[in-house]
C-alpha cells in the first residue's frame, strides 16, 4: 500500500527522490497532529503538546517520515486505529470497530504482519472500556476482525487467482507467493531469525546482543528513541497506579491501558526477535512511548503536585544518563554535545531539586528541564536532517563510534564489507558513459536494462527516468527471472542491455538465476567495459 501512494505522487510529479518522500513528509505530519489529537482529548493540551513535540523530534521519527520505506505509512495507520479506538467507545458506535478493522487490514497491506503490534491493545482496550454487554463486545470486535481479513486478504487473493505470467514475480518468496511473504520472509522468519540467513543487510545482527530489554540501551538503539525512554517507564507506573485504583478519567485510563499494551507489545517483541534487527523497528513503538513520556512529564513536573524527592531524582537521573550515554558514542561529528549536555542537566536537576522553592522558580525550572530533555533529540533529528541516507539500513542522528550503516563510504561502514556487500546495501552508481549510453538505447524496450539487485536498480531508475529489471529481486536471490525467461524477455527486445558492477555475495558464488543469467550474457554477448562496469547491448540496433 505504501508503494501505491508513492505511485500516485509519481504520476503527478514524475519519477524523483523528491516525488517519492514528499508523501513520507506529509504522513510524518498527520501522525504527529494524529498523536496531538488522541492525548489532548482524554489528557488535555498540555499533555497532548508535549506528546506531539517528542513523536516530532524523537530521531528514529525523523529519519523514516523523510525515508522511501513503509513504515511512515504503517506508523499512521496505527495511530489512526488508536484514536478511532477511542472514539468507538466514547460515542458507543460499534460501527466504527469495522472502519478499524478496515484500517487494520489496510495496515496489513502496509508492512503485513507488523500490524499486529499494536492489534492486542485495541482488542483489549474495546473489551474493558466499551458499554455493552460482553458478548456484544465481542461481537463487535468480531465485526472488525471479519474487515481486516477482507482487507488484508484481498490482495494476497488477487495475487494468487492471477496467473503468475500476468503478474510481478513475489519478491522475497521462494514459490511465488504472497501467502509465503506474508506468514514467511515478511513475517515469523523476522522473529525467529531464518530471514537473516538469505544475505548480510545493513541491520544489526543481534546474535551478539543478549535477548532482552537492555538491548535498548545499546548504542544502536538509545540515539534512536531512548531519550524518553525513562519518562515513559515512568508514566507506565503512572498509568498503572491509576488503572489500579480506577483513578482519573474514563477517557483517561482508557488511552493509557492502550498506550501501555501498544508499548509493551512492541518493546517486547524488539526485544527478543532473532535474526537481523535494523534499529528503525522501534518506530512501532515511539508513539505509545512518547505518549506514555507526555503523561510522565506532565505528572512529575508540570502539576502543583509534586512528588517525593527521592522519585524525581531518580527520574533525572535516569534521564541524564541515557542522554550522557547516548552522545558519549557520538562524538566523531559532534565533540562537545557530551559536556554540554551532562552540564544542563546537572543545571536543570539542580534548580528543580531545590528545596523549597517558590512557584515562580518552580515554573522557570520545568522550562529548563523541558528544554534540557529535548537538546538531545533535537540536535540528532538536524543532524538526520542535514545528512545524506540511503540503503536499507538507514539510522537517525550522527555515526555511532566513527560508523553507520546507511553511507556506502568505508570510513562510515568499517573495513570488514566486501563490495558486493556494499553493493547489496545501497546499490551501485551507474557511471557516467554507461548512463550516457541507456539513455539513448532502444527506447520501445520494457526494461532499458537490467542489473543484479533493486538497490542498483533503483539507482539506475532514478538516473535514467526508464525502467530497469532488477534480476534477483533486492538481494538476488529470488528466482525472477529464470534464465529461460530472461532469454525470452532478450528475443523478444523487452530488455535493451545488462550491467554488471558490484555482484551480491550469492551471486558472485554462482547460486541462483541470476548468477545463471550473469555467465549466459557473459558468453553470448561483447562488453563494453568502463572503469566499474560491463555494459551488454542485448538488442540490435
Amino acid at each position: 500500500m505504501s508503494i501505491w501512494v508513492m505511485a500516485i505522487s509519481v504520476r503527478l510529479f514524475g519519477l524523483n527522490s523528491w516525488s517519492i518522500l514528499l508523501p513520507q513528509a506529509l504522513m510524518g505530519i498527520l501522525t504527529v497532529y494524529l498523536v496531538y489529537a488522541l492525548v489532548r482529548r482524554y489528557m488535555g493540551v498540555t499533555t497532548g503538546l508535549l506528546g506531539a513535540t517528542f513523536m516530532a523530534v524523537t530521531p528514529v521519527s525523523t529519519v523514516m517520515f523523510r525515508y522511501n520505506n513503509p513504515d511512515a505509512l504503517l506508523i499512521l495507520i496505527m495511530v489512526a486505529t488508536a484514536l478511532v479506538t477511542a472514539l468507538a467507545i466514547e460515542y458507543e458506535r460499534p460501527w466504527l470497530m469495522a472502519l478499524v478493522g478496515v484500517m487494520a487490514g489496510a495496515g496489513f497491506l502496509t508492512k503485513q504482519l507488523q500490524i499486529g503490534l499494536i492489534v492486542p491493545a485495541l482488542a483489549i482496550t474495546y473489551l474493558a472500556f466499551a458499554r455493552s454487554t460482553w458478548p456484544r463486545r465481542l461481537l463487535h470486535l468480531g465485526y472488525s476482525a471479519a474487515a481486516t481479513i477482507a482487507v488484508g486478504a484481498s490482495w494476497l487473493l488477487a495475487v494468487q487467482i492471477t496467473d503468475p505470467a500476468d503478474r510481478p514475480f513475489i519478491g522475497g518468496s521462494t514459490t511465488n507467493s504472497s501467502l509465503e511473504l506474508a506468514l514467511g520472509y515478511n513475517g515469523l522468519q523476522r522473529l525467529t531469525g531464518e530471514a537473516a540467513g538469505r544475505t548480510l543487510t545493513a541491520g544489526t545482527k543481534v546474535d551478539a546482543l543478549d535477548a532482552g530489554y537492555q538491548r535498548f540501551l545499546q548504542p544502536q538503539f538509545s540515539g534512536q528513541f531512548g531519550w524518553f525512554l525513562p519518562l515513559a517507564l515512568a508514566g507506565l507506573v503512572i498509568a498503572t497506579f491509576w488503572l489500579a485504583k480506577h483513578q482519573g478519567t474514563r477517557g483517561l485510563r482508557m488511552v493509557m491501558l492502550m498506550c501501555g499494551i501498544w508499548f509493551a507489545t512492541s518493546a517486547t517483541v524488539l526485544a527478543f526477535m532473532s535474526g537481523t534487527l535494523h534499529p528503525y523497528y522501534s518506530l512501532t513503538a515511539v508513539p505509545p512511548l512518547c505518549i506514555l513520556a507526555a503523561t510522565g512529564f506532565a505528572c512529575l513536573f508540570t502539576t502543583a503536585y509534586r512528588p517525593s524527592r527521592s522519585v524525581l531524582f531518580v527520574v533525572l537521573l535516569a534521564s541524564s544518563t541515557m542522554a550522557y550515554a547516548t552522545t558519549l558514542r557520538s562524538t566523531a561529528e559532534l565533540p562537545g554535545v557530551p559536556l554540554l549536555v551532562l552540564g544542563m542537566w546537572a543545571t536543570a536537576s539542580a534548580i528543580y531539586l531545590l528545596p523549597g522553592s517558590p512557584p515562580a522558580l518552580h515554573q522557570v525550572s520545568t522550562i529548563v528541564l523541558l528544554a534540557t530533555l529535548l537538546t538531545g533529540p533535537v540536535l540528532w533529528s538536524a543532524n538526520t536532517v542535514l545528512s545524506p541516507h540511503t540503503g536499507a539500513g538507514v539510522v537517525a542522528g550522527p555515526a555511532i563510534a566513527g560508523l553507520r550503516s546507511d553511507h556506502p563510504g568505508k570510513q562510515q561502514l568499517g573495513d570488514e564489507l566486501t563490495p558486493g556487500h556494499v553493493a547489496l546495501m545501497f546499490g551501485d552508481a551507474p557511471p557516467a558513459a554507461v548512463a550516457d549510453v541507456l539513455r539513448n538505447l532502444h527506447p520501445s524496450a520494457t526494461w532499458v536494462t537490467a542489473t543484479v539487485g533493486s538497490e542498483t536498480a533503483a539507482n539506475y531508475q532514478l538516473e535514467l527516468g526508464r525502467a530497469v529489471l532488477p534480476v534477483g529481486g533486492f538481494d538476488g536471490t529470488d528466482p525472477f527471472p529464470t534464465l529461460e525467461q530472461f532469454q525470452h524477455f532478450v528475443a523478444e527486445g523487452k530488455v535493451g542491455s545488462l550491467v554488471i558492477q558490484d555482484l551480491p555475495p550469492l551471486t558472485l558464488e554462482g547460486k541462483g538465476e541470476s548468477a545463471r543469467i550473469v555467465q549466459w550474457v557473459r558468453q553470448n554477448f561483447p562488453a563494453q567495459t568502463t572503469e566499474s562496469a560491463e555494459l551488454y547491448v542485448l538488442v540490435r540496433p
